[in-house]
């Protein structure tokens, strides 16, 4: 399937590491210029190295998405796009930071992209959830908090923003990469991580790649009649349904 992505242009926050670094090469292979920001040089430089080659150009900038200027300053310095992948998360339990960081600091940023994507006749806006927020989290009670509230939020703002600009949200289940969380569970707490692959119905952890994909067809154009949703890719962990 041609996603219809060559020549579009997006912005990715988050985009050095686990899934942002997986949605910006899943985007930058379909022939899609990236540009994502991250707030560590290194982490920034090691991404870019190992992206080069795709058929999309892919560029990058040490951005704290927490410094609303810095991140409106940055945006104007890239100017026009098509797509807008919101990925920063505290991943935190901390209440002060999933407020300043999971809400506050992306409403802010989306709030930011929003003039550049309603001038785009492909505009897609794509916040990355998870499934914590429709399920109860006793140890992350903030964390899911947080991206339940985002998720109405994204909702409202699809229908805020129709017809001009499709808002999604995808929601990821556990997922194993490098350096990530499940993956220092998996090192650290053997028996811990035994029983998160038991509660996944698919009997493993998903890819950043697997997520990515999603993302990257949620935000095409092929994708040009899914807008207001909420997608789980989560091997089907999450048992309820959806009304």
């Amino acid at each position: 399937m041609d996603l219809q992505l060559k020549g579009l242009r997006a912005i990715v926050t988050g985009g050095s590491a686990g899934i942002g670094a997986a949605v910006v090469r899943a985007l930058a292979a379909e022939g899609c210029d990236v540009a994502f920001c991250a707030r560590t040089p290194a982490r920034i430089d090691a991404a870019l190295s190992a992206l080069q080659g795709l058929p999309g150009r892919v560029q990058a900038e040490a951005v704290d998405v927490t410094d609303t200027a810095q991140f409106q300053a940055w945006l104007a310095r890239l100017g026009e796009f098509d797509i807008f992948v919101a990925n920063v998360s505290a991943l935190s339990g901390d209440w002060t930071a999933a407020l300043a960081t999971d809400i506050r600091a992306t409403v802010d940023a989306t709030e930011a992209a929003l003039p550049y994507l309603q001038r785009s006749p492909r505009a897609a806006l794509t916040y990355i959830g998870s499934k914590a927020g429709s399920l109860a989290a006793p140890n992350s009670a903030a964390y899911g908090a947080a991206k339940a509230a985002m998720a109405h939020y994204m909702k409202s703002l699809s229908a805020r923003l129709l017809p001009g600009v499709r808002v999604n949200t995808v929601s990821p289940g556990d997922t194993l990469f490098d350096g990530g969380l499940w993956d220092r569970v998996r090192r650290d707490e053997p028996e811990a991580f035994q029983k998160v692959l038991q509660r996944n119905p698919m009997q493993r952890l998903a890819t950043a790649e697997e997520i990515a994909r999603v993302v990257a067809f949620v935000s095409s154009p092929a994708a040009s009649f899914v807008a207001g949703a909420n997608w789980y890719v989560d091997g089907g962990s999450v048992q309820h349904v959806q009304i």
